[in-house]
């Protein structure tokens, strides 16, 4: 990564695209209406508290990774579409491309960067805007390869500011893919989010700040996840104990290959995360498995469920929830899945019907379309209850299911990521969905909106890199989708 002076776009964009155009570029800069804005005004944090709002206005909004895309000629480069939340839905009118050729953003696009590659929101200034936290974990620092880097965009009003900044580990290490791992949550209880970014072995902490925007190398704390030590597998964000404090939970690796894993949970404070495990450890049989974190039966304590897409994963482990409790998770009565077996992996915990049970997103990518083609993908939908989850009443969405758009074609992956938010305000999680490899790796995303009972295939849409001025080329469009931190 070379470091590049922050600036104002206005202008400069339009230079920038014709530079990149000129150059042979696939992947030249889009503005459709989602403007740049010059800085933010704090009157945004009294209208609207709505999870990955980026422009203040009460409707969450979507970014979407493509890491593999071109950009001025740089193969895997990687950039990042945005698309904002309106009372119909997502409004693909208004939308920008982001990647290293904005003149905005520190650094230039370089081949295998990967920037997209993990992609969060939060209020990491306190503004009452969400800013945007792009991972590039393939980028080269210097001559150092595969050290990784990540970017934080910040909101405004009317859309993204032109202000980013972008830093990359403390110590600078070959194949660490810093910012491989990304969670955002508020630590302290002090307004603010705080950025936990894995750097292979240690996850490197940034505190949220008024003046982060101005903080072109933030100030970095370095915590060993509980049973780490060689790798950080998995981050993800909840308040476990209910005390109002974000806390984090980590799946890690104290040898490698990565053969037992370690689940735990490191507490917030008031003086921010602790470095000591809240509650127990719990082991893992190896340390590939998601902790998917929300409040299944509705106690105002974050569970934890772990799963793991491997077909040859202990069936003991699969889909196990692991209670939230004042002195953390309790491994010594954890829930067991009791219903219909399922296919694929849990990736989501989202309240989709508002009864304030959170429901469970399964991911079935090898799911074959009709033919007998492999690995079209769908998503299986299992209800949170009071007594935990449950298959009743369970729902299957995939681009078979009546009223989505498209077609069901092997291979598409369908459901690789997918993230809840509020994009139409009407006060339930929506979902998108990402289909990275459809039309032969173009890729696309898939909008589902909540009903009266859960997601629903009406009102559906497909979303493909040229709704929103993105190049409609093999990027792998739908890889990583925005997430809004807890």
């Amino acid at each position: 990564m070379r470091n590049r002076t922050r600036g104002m776009v206005a202008g400069a964009v339009g230079a920038a695209v014709a530079a990149a155009v000129a150059g042979g570029a696939t992947a030249a800069l889009a503005d459709g209406g989602g403007q740049s804005q010059d800085r933010s005004s704090t009157k945004a944090a009294e209208q609207s508290e709505t999870q990955g709002d980026l422009d203040g206005d009460g409707y969450a909004d979507l970014g979407v990774g493509a890491p593999e895309g071109t950009v001025s000629g740089e193969a895997k480069a990687g950039y990042v579409a945005v698309t904002y939340g309106a009372e119909g839905g997502v409004d693909t009118e208004r939308h920008s491309t982001l990647s290293q050729a904005n003149a905005n953003i520190p650094g230039v696009p370089e081949a295998k960067d990967g920037f997209g590659s993990a992609v969060v929101s939060g209020d990491v200034d306190g503004d009452g805007y969400a800013d945007l936290v792009i991972a590039a974990n393939n980028e080269a620092i210097g001559s150092t390869g595969q050290a990784g880097s990540v970017t934080v965009v910040f909101g405004a009003e009317g859309g993204l500011s032109d202000d980013a900044i972008a830093f990359h580990a403390p110590k600078v290490t070959a194949n660490a893919h810093f910012g491989d791992q990304l969670a955002v949550g508020d630590h302290d209880n002090d307004g603010l989010d705080d950025i936990a970014i894995s750097d292979g072995a240690k996850i490197q902490l940034v505190k949220g700040a008024k003046n982060l925007r101005e903080t072109e190398t933030p100030k970095m704390t370095s915590v060993t996840p509980p049973g780490g030590g060689v790798s950080v597998e998995h981050l993800a964000s909840g308040d476990i104990d209910g005390d109002g404090y974000t806390d984090l939970v980590t799946v890690a690796s104290q040898d490698s290959p990565a053969d037992e894993g370690t689940l735990g949970v490191l507490p917030g404070s008031a003086g921010g995360l602790k470095s000591t495990s809240l509650g127990k450890d719990i082991p893992l049989p190896f340390a590939h498995y998601s902790p998917v974190v929300g409040d299944i039966n509705g106690d105002g304590k974050d569970d934890v469920v772990t799963d793991t897409g491997f077909a040859d994963g202990p069936d003991e482990q699969k889909l196990r929830t692991y209670p939230g409790t004042a002195d953390g998770l309790d491994s010594d009565e954890p829930v067991d899945w009791q219903g219909k077996a399922q296919e694929g992996e849990a990736i989501r915990l989202a309240d989709f019907d508002g009864d304030g049970h959170d429901d469970l997103v399964v991911s079935n990518t090898g799911a074959e379309a009709p033919g007998g083609y492999n690995n079209a993908g769908a998503i299986n939908v299992l209800k949170g209850t009071e007594n935990w989850l449950t298959d009743e009443g369970a729902q299957t969405f995939s681009l078979d299911t009546e009223g989505v758009p498209g077609s069901m074609e092997g291979n598409d992956m369908f459901g690789a990521s997918v993230s809840p938010a509020d994009y139409n305000g009407d006060g339930k999680p929506d979902l998108a969905v990402g289909i990275p490899n459809r039309t032969e790796g173009v890729g696309a995303t898939a909008l589902l909106y909540a009903g009266t009972d859960g997601l629903s295939a009406e009102g559906a849409a497909l979303v493909e890199p040229g709704d929103l001025g993105s190049p409609a080329t093999k990027g792998r469009f739908g890889t990583e989708l925005m997430n809004p931190s807890k």
